[in-house]
């Protein structure tokens, strides 16, 4: 039997494009992502390269409305923060979506992409000609000033599983990021961002679950370079012009979701990349093979990079 509520849903559906349309504006065109928050923020190289093309009416649908927050090459933000309404407001909506990861349940592996995800984020909003590989993300005055905790300082994590998609795969030691807070915080004022339950480093300034997003954006873009995994804080760094060394060990390549600017340390086993996110016959030997002090001599490289232009990875499509 059909319900009332039911009914009044299939009433209003036919209006509800036309309602969301209207109540946005009327935007040309309309994005989302995966709903994954490292997507989200790799959706805004998209809108700057529709926004160098002249595009205009740009709309966003996010559960992450703090990643555009200022971003001038985004008109409108779809977002509420109760689940229903944010469904309804979004109903009737021609939504684009720009990521599109395929998931293998049964062996646990993501499907390998062939170039560059944000390639393939562009080609799906349909963009061509040259474009760069990077996101963005824009800091108030205040945000940016209050990032700074410390002289010389350097932002690291030492987890991702905490985050909404953990995977094994990326996981580095978190003795030895241990080993090389030590080494760093003999120069440099180490500060930890990431989860309440991620590892803590002896030693760094303890920001672990105390942070907004923005707020670790802000650590990030007032540090000296980003020690972390290939993940959310990766993109994060890169958005705000923060040079990083990534432990990427052999999961995945730097060249499929990674960026120029960094010192990514990959290692070319075998089996990489793999894309597994948990399984392993080989006792994730990629990731044994990164070193401690290969991880800080690389650290010393970014630093003494600080204050020059980031490199940026161009591709023509």
């Amino acid at each position: 039997m059909v319900t009332p509520v039911e009914i009044a849903k299939l009433a209003v559906s036919p209006f509800a494009g036309l309602f969301n349309r209207a109540r946005l504006g009327f935007p040309r065109r309309f994005f989302q992502d995966n709903e994954s928050i490292a997507g989200d923020l790799m959706g805004t190289a998209v809108f700057r390269e529709l926004r160098k093309r002249g595009a205009r009416g740009l709309a966003m649908a996010t559960h992450y409305p703090d990643l555009f927050r200022h971003n001038p090459d985004v008109d409108k933000i779809i977002h509420h923060p109760r689940p229903r309404l944010d469904r309804w407001l979004r109903q009737g909506l021609p939504l684009v979506r720009l990521g599109q990861m395929t998931y293998d349940a049964a062996h646990d592996a993501d499907e390998p992409p062939d170039e560059h995800l944000l390639i393939q984020m562009c080609r799906r909003a349909g963009v061509t000609g040259k474009v760069e590989l990077r996101p963005y993300l824009f800091l108030t005055r205040e945000e940016f000033a209050a990032g700074r905790l410390g002289q010389n300082q350097v932002a690291m994590q030492s987890s991702n599983l905490a985050s909404p998609n953990p995977m094994r795969n990326r996981e580095w030691y978190p003795q030895r990021f241990q080993e090389v807070c030590a080494e760093l915080r003999c120069d440099v004022t180490v500060v930890q961002i990431g989860a309440t339950g991620d590892p803590k480093l002896e030693g760094a300034i303890d920001m672990r679950g105390r942070t907004t997003l923005r707020q670790s954006a802000a650590i990030l873009a007032q540090s000296l370079a980003f020690v972390g995994l290939a993940g959310f804080l990766m993109h994060l760094a890169r958005a705000v012009d923060c040079r990083s060394v990534i432990v990427y060990g052999g999961r995945e390549k730097p060249a499929q979701t990674g960026y120029v600017a960094n010192k990514n340390l990959y290692q070319h086993v075998r089996c990489a990349p793999c894309w597994l996110r948990n399984p392993c016959e080989f006792d994730r030997k990629c990731m044994d093979m990164v070193t401690a002090e290969q991880v800080i001599a690389a650290t010393a490289d970014q630093i003494s990079r600080f204050g020059t232009l980031l490199e940026v990875q161009t591709a023509e499509l």
